[in-house]
Protein backbone atom coordinates (compact mmCIF):
# COMPACT_ATOMS: atom_id res chain seq x y z
CA UNK A 1 0.00 0.00 0.00
CA UNK A 2 1.50 3.31 -1.04
CA UNK A 3 0.07 5.38 1.85
CA UNK A 4 2.47 5.76 4.75
CA UNK A 5 1.45 4.10 8.05
CA UNK A 6 0.97 5.92 11.31
CA UNK A 7 4.18 6.26 13.30
CA UNK A 8 4.28 4.35 16.58
CA UNK A 9 5.87 7.14 18.63
CA UNK A 10 2.70 8.92 19.69
CA UNK A 11 2.95 12.29 21.46
CA UNK A 12 0.49 12.91 24.26
CA UNK A 13 -2.54 15.07 23.52
CA UNK A 14 -2.33 14.74 19.75
CA UNK A 15 -4.64 13.39 17.08
CA UNK A 16 -2.32 10.39 16.78
CA UNK A 17 -2.92 9.56 20.41
CA UNK A 18 -6.68 10.03 20.07
CA UNK A 19 -6.83 7.70 17.07
CA UNK A 20 -4.67 4.98 18.64
CA UNK A 21 -6.88 4.06 21.60
CA UNK A 22 -9.41 1.30 22.07
CA UNK A 23 -12.24 3.81 21.55
CA UNK A 24 -11.81 6.95 19.49
CA UNK A 25 -13.08 9.88 21.58
CA UNK A 26 -15.81 12.06 20.16
CA UNK A 27 -17.36 9.46 17.87
CA UNK A 28 -20.14 8.66 20.32
CA UNK A 29 -20.92 12.40 20.39
CA UNK A 30 -21.24 12.39 16.59
CA UNK A 31 -23.48 9.31 16.73
CA UNK A 32 -25.65 10.96 19.39
CA UNK A 33 -25.86 14.17 17.36
CA UNK A 34 -26.78 12.30 14.18
CA UNK A 35 -29.55 10.24 15.75
CA UNK A 36 -31.00 13.24 17.62
CA UNK A 37 -31.19 15.17 14.34
CA UNK A 38 -33.21 12.32 12.86
CA UNK A 39 -35.50 12.01 15.89
CA UNK A 40 -36.09 15.77 16.09
CA UNK A 41 -36.90 15.93 12.38
CA UNK A 42 -39.27 12.98 12.54
CA UNK A 43 -40.96 14.51 15.58
CA UNK A 44 -41.91 17.55 13.53
CA UNK A 45 -39.77 20.17 15.27
CA UNK A 46 -40.13 23.24 13.06
CA UNK A 47 -37.32 25.12 11.38
CA UNK A 48 -36.02 28.40 12.77
CA UNK A 49 -37.24 30.59 9.94
CA UNK A 50 -35.36 29.56 6.80
CA UNK A 51 -32.69 27.72 8.83
CA UNK A 52 -33.32 23.99 9.07
CA UNK A 53 -31.65 23.02 12.35
CA UNK A 54 -33.37 19.65 12.72
CA UNK A 55 -32.61 18.11 9.35
CA UNK A 56 -32.82 14.33 9.53
CA UNK A 57 -31.03 14.15 6.20
CA UNK A 58 -27.99 15.75 7.85
CA UNK A 59 -28.13 13.13 10.59
CA UNK A 60 -28.06 10.37 7.98
CA UNK A 61 -25.14 12.04 6.22
CA UNK A 62 -23.20 12.12 9.49
CA UNK A 63 -23.90 8.41 9.97
CA UNK A 64 -22.73 7.65 6.42
CA UNK A 65 -19.47 9.59 6.70
CA UNK A 66 -18.77 8.11 10.12
CA UNK A 67 -19.51 4.58 8.90
CA UNK A 68 -17.21 4.95 5.90
CA UNK A 69 -14.47 6.28 8.15
CA UNK A 70 -14.73 3.53 10.76
CA UNK A 71 -15.05 0.64 8.32
CA UNK A 72 -12.00 1.82 6.39
CA UNK A 73 -10.06 2.54 9.58
CA UNK A 74 -10.47 -1.02 10.83
CA UNK A 75 -9.71 -2.55 7.44
CA UNK A 76 -6.51 -0.51 7.09
CA UNK A 77 -5.49 -1.47 10.64
CA UNK A 78 -5.92 -5.14 9.76
CA UNK A 79 -3.92 -4.66 6.56
CA UNK A 80 -1.07 -3.06 8.50
CA UNK A 81 -1.09 -5.78 11.14
CA UNK A 82 -1.44 -8.88 8.95
CA UNK A 83 -1.03 -7.77 5.34
CA UNK A 84 -4.51 -8.99 4.47
CA UNK A 85 -8.19 -8.67 5.39
CA UNK A 86 -10.03 -11.60 6.96
CA UNK A 87 -13.30 -11.25 5.10
CA UNK A 88 -15.06 -14.02 7.02
CA UNK A 89 -14.27 -12.42 10.37
CA UNK A 90 -15.13 -8.97 9.06
CA UNK A 91 -18.60 -9.99 7.89
CA UNK A 92 -19.15 -12.04 11.04
CA UNK A 93 -18.40 -8.96 13.16
CA UNK A 94 -20.74 -6.83 11.05
CA UNK A 95 -23.53 -9.41 11.31
CA UNK A 96 -23.01 -9.72 15.06
CA UNK A 97 -23.26 -5.96 15.49
CA UNK A 98 -26.20 -5.19 13.20
CA UNK A 99 -28.48 -8.17 12.70
CA UNK A 100 -29.76 -9.03 16.21
CA UNK A 101 -31.30 -5.61 16.88
CA UNK A 102 -32.65 -5.31 13.34
CA UNK A 103 -34.48 -8.62 13.30
CA UNK A 104 -35.70 -8.00 16.84
CA UNK A 105 -37.22 -4.75 15.61
CA UNK A 106 -38.82 -6.42 12.58
CA UNK A 107 -40.29 -9.17 14.75
CA UNK A 108 -41.60 -6.65 17.29
CA UNK A 109 -43.12 -4.56 14.52
CA UNK A 110 -44.90 -7.52 12.99
CA UNK A 111 -46.26 -8.52 16.39
CA UNK A 112 -47.53 -5.02 17.15
CA UNK A 113 -49.24 -4.66 13.78
CA UNK A 114 -50.83 -8.09 14.16
CA UNK A 115 -52.11 -7.32 17.67
CA UNK A 116 -53.66 -3.98 16.66
CA UNK A 117 -55.01 -5.43 13.39
CA UNK A 118 -53.05 -3.10 11.12
CA UNK A 119 -51.98 -4.13 7.60
CA UNK A 120 -48.47 -5.51 7.33
CA UNK A 121 -46.29 -4.18 4.46
CA UNK A 122 -44.98 -7.59 3.48
CA UNK A 123 -43.02 -6.37 0.45
CA UNK A 124 -41.16 -3.88 2.64
CA UNK A 125 -40.59 -6.59 5.27
CA UNK A 126 -39.05 -8.88 2.67
CA UNK A 127 -36.91 -6.20 1.02
CA UNK A 128 -35.71 -4.75 4.33
CA UNK A 129 -34.86 -8.23 5.64
CA UNK A 130 -32.67 -8.72 2.56
CA UNK A 131 -31.22 -5.19 2.92
CA UNK A 132 -32.53 -3.93 -0.40
CA UNK A 133 -35.28 -1.68 0.95
CA UNK A 134 -33.53 1.38 -0.50
CA UNK A 135 -34.10 0.10 -4.04
CA UNK A 136 -37.64 -1.08 -3.27
CA UNK A 137 -38.46 2.46 -2.12
CA UNK A 138 -36.48 4.05 -4.94
CA UNK A 139 -38.60 2.38 -7.61
CA UNK A 140 -41.98 1.99 -5.89
CA UNK A 141 -42.16 5.12 -3.76
CA UNK A 142 -41.30 5.77 -0.13
CA UNK A 143 -44.57 4.99 1.61
CA UNK A 144 -44.69 5.52 5.36
CA UNK A 145 -44.60 2.43 7.61
CA UNK A 146 -42.53 1.07 10.48
CA UNK A 147 -39.67 0.07 8.17
CA UNK A 148 -39.47 3.25 6.07
CA UNK A 149 -36.32 4.51 7.80
CA UNK A 150 -34.43 1.25 7.24
CA UNK A 151 -33.44 2.28 3.71
CA UNK A 152 -30.27 3.86 5.15
CA UNK A 153 -29.30 0.58 6.81
CA UNK A 154 -29.57 -1.09 3.40
CA UNK A 155 -27.22 1.50 1.89
CA UNK A 156 -24.66 0.89 4.61
CA UNK A 157 -24.89 -2.88 4.38
CA UNK A 158 -24.44 -2.80 0.61
CA UNK A 159 -21.38 -0.60 1.05
CA UNK A 160 -20.00 -2.91 3.75
CA UNK A 161 -20.37 -5.84 1.38
CA UNK A 162 -18.60 -4.24 -1.60
CA UNK A 163 -15.95 -1.97 -0.09
CA UNK A 164 -13.61 -4.61 1.44
CA UNK A 165 -13.32 -6.38 -1.92
CA UNK A 166 -12.54 -3.14 -3.72
CA UNK A 167 -10.04 -2.12 -1.05
CA UNK A 168 -8.23 -5.45 -1.35
CA UNK A 169 -8.16 -5.06 -5.13
CA UNK A 170 -6.64 -1.56 -4.90
CA UNK A 171 -4.03 -2.62 -2.35
CA UNK A 172 -2.96 -5.70 -4.32
CA UNK A 173 -2.51 -3.54 -7.42
CA UNK A 174 -0.49 -1.06 -5.30
CA UNK A 175 -2.75 1.74 -6.44
CA UNK A 176 -3.03 5.01 -4.56
CA UNK A 177 -6.03 4.70 -2.28
CA UNK A 178 -6.54 8.45 -2.12
CA UNK A 179 -6.53 8.83 -5.90
CA UNK A 180 -8.87 5.87 -6.36
CA UNK A 181 -11.38 7.13 -3.81
CA UNK A 182 -11.32 10.67 -5.18
CA UNK A 183 -11.99 9.27 -8.65
CA UNK A 184 -14.92 7.18 -7.42
CA UNK A 185 -16.40 10.15 -5.56
CA UNK A 186 -16.10 12.37 -8.65
CA UNK A 187 -17.80 9.70 -10.78
CA UNK A 188 -20.71 9.48 -8.33
CA UNK A 189 -21.05 13.28 -8.28
CA UNK A 190 -21.22 13.25 -12.07
CA UNK A 191 -23.66 10.35 -12.21
CA UNK A 192 -26.00 11.92 -9.66
CA UNK A 193 -26.04 15.27 -11.44
CA UNK A 194 -26.59 13.69 -14.86
CA UNK A 195 -29.34 11.42 -13.51
CA UNK A 196 -31.16 14.47 -12.15
CA UNK A 197 -30.53 17.07 -14.84
CA UNK A 198 -30.59 14.90 -17.95
CA UNK A 199 -32.87 12.00 -17.02
CA UNK A 200 -35.14 13.61 -14.41
CA UNK A 201 -34.44 10.87 -11.86
CA UNK A 202 -36.89 10.76 -8.97
CA UNK A 203 -36.20 12.12 -5.52
CA UNK A 204 -36.84 8.64 -4.08
CA UNK A 205 -34.10 7.14 -6.26
CA UNK A 206 -31.53 9.91 -5.85
CA UNK A 207 -31.94 9.93 -2.08
CA UNK A 208 -31.78 6.16 -1.50
CA UNK A 209 -29.74 4.30 -4.12
CA UNK A 210 -26.25 3.11 -3.22
CA UNK A 211 -24.78 4.53 -6.43
CA UNK A 212 -26.15 7.99 -5.56
CA UNK A 213 -25.14 7.95 -1.87
CA UNK A 214 -21.93 5.91 -1.76
CA UNK A 215 -19.84 9.07 -2.10
CA UNK A 216 -20.87 10.00 1.46
CA UNK A 217 -19.37 6.79 2.81
CA UNK A 218 -16.38 7.09 0.48
CA UNK A 219 -15.60 10.58 1.80
CA UNK A 220 -15.37 9.02 5.24
CA UNK A 221 -13.14 6.30 3.79
CA UNK A 222 -10.92 8.95 2.23
CA UNK A 223 -10.57 10.64 5.61
CA UNK A 224 -9.49 7.33 7.15
CA UNK A 225 -6.84 6.87 4.46
CA UNK A 226 -5.56 10.42 4.87
CA UNK A 227 -5.31 10.09 8.64
CA UNK A 228 -2.91 7.18 8.20
CA UNK A 229 -0.35 9.86 7.35
CA UNK A 230 1.27 11.93 10.12
CA UNK A 231 1.34 14.94 7.78
CA UNK A 232 -2.44 15.02 7.50
CA UNK A 233 -2.82 14.49 11.23
CA UNK A 234 -0.67 17.57 11.83
CA UNK A 235 -2.68 19.57 9.32
CA UNK A 236 -5.94 18.78 11.09
CA UNK A 237 -4.41 19.54 14.47
CA UNK A 238 -3.34 22.92 13.11
CA UNK A 239 -6.86 23.51 11.76
CA UNK A 240 -8.39 22.63 15.14
CA UNK A 241 -6.28 25.35 16.76
CA UNK A 242 -7.88 27.94 14.48
CA UNK A 243 -11.00 28.74 16.49
CA UNK A 244 -12.84 30.23 13.51
CA UNK A 245 -12.66 27.15 11.25
CA UNK A 246 -15.16 24.88 13.01
CA UNK A 247 -17.89 27.56 13.37
CA UNK A 248 -17.53 28.48 9.70
CA UNK A 249 -17.77 24.82 8.62
CA UNK A 250 -20.85 24.31 10.79
CA UNK A 251 -22.51 27.48 9.48
CA UNK A 252 -21.90 26.46 5.86
CA UNK A 253 -23.19 22.95 6.61
CA UNK A 254 -26.42 24.27 8.14
CA UNK A 255 -26.90 26.74 5.30
CA UNK A 256 -26.40 24.01 2.72
CA UNK A 257 -28.81 21.53 4.30
CA UNK A 258 -31.36 24.32 4.72
CA UNK A 259 -31.46 24.59 0.92
CA UNK A 260 -32.47 20.94 0.44
CA UNK A 261 -35.89 22.05 -0.71
CA UNK A 262 -34.32 22.80 -4.09
CA UNK A 263 -33.67 19.41 -5.70
CA UNK A 264 -31.12 20.73 -8.18
CA UNK A 265 -29.02 22.28 -5.43
CA UNK A 266 -29.46 19.31 -3.09
CA UNK A 267 -28.32 16.59 -5.47
CA UNK A 268 -25.95 18.49 -7.77
CA UNK A 269 -24.08 20.48 -5.12
CA UNK A 270 -25.35 20.02 -1.56
CA UNK A 271 -24.81 16.26 -1.40
CA UNK A 272 -21.28 16.76 -2.76
CA UNK A 273 -20.33 19.55 -0.35
CA UNK A 274 -21.90 18.39 2.91
CA UNK A 275 -20.00 15.09 3.42
CA UNK A 276 -16.73 16.98 2.90
CA UNK A 277 -17.71 19.49 5.59
CA UNK A 278 -18.66 16.66 7.96
CA UNK A 279 -15.38 14.85 7.28
CA UNK A 280 -13.44 18.07 7.86
CA UNK A 281 -15.14 18.47 11.25
CA UNK A 282 -14.62 14.87 12.39
CA UNK A 283 -10.90 15.12 13.32
CA UNK A 284 -11.56 18.38 15.16
CA UNK A 285 -14.28 16.74 17.25
CA UNK A 286 -11.97 13.79 17.98
CA UNK A 287 -9.16 16.10 19.06
CA UNK A 288 -11.42 18.26 21.22
CA UNK A 289 -12.92 15.17 22.86
CA UNK A 290 -9.48 13.71 23.49
CA UNK A 291 -8.40 16.84 25.36
CA UNK A 292 -11.73 16.99 27.26
CA UNK A 293 -11.17 20.33 28.97
CA UNK A 294 -13.64 23.14 29.61
CA UNK A 295 -16.76 23.06 27.44
CA UNK A 296 -15.39 20.13 25.40
CA UNK A 297 -16.18 17.82 28.31
CA UNK A 298 -19.71 17.66 26.92
CA UNK A 299 -18.32 15.63 24.00
CA UNK A 300 -17.50 12.77 26.37
CA UNK A 301 -20.22 13.28 28.97
CA UNK A 302 -21.69 9.97 30.24
CA UNK A 303 -25.18 10.72 28.89
CA UNK A 304 -23.81 11.67 25.46
CA UNK A 305 -21.68 8.52 25.39
CA UNK A 306 -24.66 6.37 26.36
CA UNK A 307 -26.84 7.87 23.63
CA UNK A 308 -24.02 7.42 21.11
CA UNK A 309 -23.50 3.77 22.02
CA UNK A 310 -27.23 3.10 21.78
CA UNK A 311 -27.72 5.23 18.65
CA UNK A 312 -28.31 2.22 16.39
CA UNK A 313 -31.16 1.02 18.59
CA UNK A 314 -32.50 4.56 18.97
CA UNK A 315 -32.62 4.93 15.20
CA UNK A 316 -34.21 1.51 14.74
CA UNK A 317 -36.90 1.65 17.42
CA UNK A 318 -38.00 5.29 17.18
CA UNK A 319 -41.08 4.79 14.92
CA UNK A 320 -42.79 2.66 17.59
CA UNK A 321 -41.74 4.73 20.61
CA UNK A 322 -41.42 8.43 19.82
CA UNK A 323 -44.90 9.30 18.58
CA UNK A 324 -46.97 7.33 21.14
CA UNK A 325 -44.87 8.61 24.07
CA UNK A 326 -44.89 12.21 22.86
CA UNK A 327 -48.61 12.26 22.11
CA UNK A 328 -49.43 10.78 25.52
CA UNK A 329 -47.57 13.53 27.35
CA UNK A 330 -48.92 16.22 25.02
CA UNK A 331 -52.49 15.14 25.78
CA UNK A 332 -51.80 15.44 29.51
CA UNK A 333 -49.75 18.65 29.54
CA UNK A 334 -50.41 20.38 26.24
CA UNK A 335 -46.63 20.83 25.89
CA UNK A 336 -44.84 19.66 22.76
CA UNK A 337 -41.45 20.26 24.42
CA UNK A 338 -42.28 18.04 27.39
CA UNK A 339 -43.69 15.39 25.09
CA UNK A 340 -40.59 15.42 22.92
CA UNK A 341 -38.23 15.25 25.91
CA UNK A 342 -40.19 12.38 27.44
CA UNK A 343 -40.27 10.45 24.17
CA UNK A 344 -36.51 10.81 23.73
CA UNK A 345 -35.94 9.62 27.31
CA UNK A 346 -38.18 6.57 26.86
CA UNK A 347 -36.62 5.75 23.50
CA UNK A 348 -33.12 6.00 24.96
CA UNK A 349 -34.02 3.65 27.80
CA UNK A 350 -35.50 1.12 25.36
CA UNK A 351 -32.41 1.31 23.12
CA UNK A 352 -29.97 1.02 26.05
CA UNK A 353 -31.80 -2.02 27.42
CA UNK A 354 -31.70 -3.60 23.96
CA UNK A 355 -28.01 -2.77 23.60
CA UNK A 356 -26.99 -4.17 26.97
CA UNK A 357 -29.22 -7.20 27.36
CA UNK A 358 -29.95 -8.33 23.81
CA UNK A 359 -27.52 -6.88 21.27
CA UNK A 360 -24.31 -7.13 23.31
CA UNK A 361 -24.80 -10.74 24.53
CA UNK A 362 -25.74 -11.92 21.04
CA UNK A 363 -22.86 -9.96 19.52
CA UNK A 364 -20.39 -11.59 21.88
CA UNK A 365 -21.79 -15.00 21.02
CA UNK A 366 -21.55 -14.36 17.27
CA UNK A 367 -18.10 -12.76 17.32
CA UNK A 368 -15.15 -14.59 15.74
CA UNK A 369 -13.45 -16.88 18.24
CA UNK A 370 -10.27 -14.83 18.56
CA UNK A 371 -10.23 -11.74 20.74
CA UNK A 372 -11.09 -8.52 18.89
CA UNK A 373 -8.33 -5.96 18.54
CA UNK A 374 -8.74 -2.48 20.08
CA UNK A 375 -9.60 -1.01 16.71
CA UNK A 376 -12.19 -3.72 16.12
CA UNK A 377 -13.68 -2.85 19.50
CA UNK A 378 -14.01 0.74 18.28
CA UNK A 379 -16.06 -0.44 15.33
CA UNK A 380 -18.27 -2.93 17.18
CA UNK A 381 -18.90 -0.77 20.24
Amino acid sequence: MSDRPIVHSIPQGTLSQALSGGRIPGLDFLRALAVMLVIADHSGIPALGPVLLTNGSLGVEIFFVLSGFLITWILLAELRASGTIGLKDFYQRRAARLLPAFYLYVAAGLLILWVVHKPIPWAAVASSSLYVLNYYQAFTGATSHFLSHCWSLAVEEQFYFLWPFLLIFLVKRQMSLKAAIVTLVALIWTYRAVALLCFNASDEYLYRALETRADHLLVGALLAVMLQEPLWQKRWEAAARQTWIAPVLIAVLIASTSAHGQMTYKYALGFALEPILIAALLPTVVLWAQRSAGWTRVLTAPLVTTVGQASYGIYLFHPFVVHPARHAVERLTGSFALGFAFSVAVLTVVAVLSYRFIESPLRQRWQPEHRASPVQQVLTG
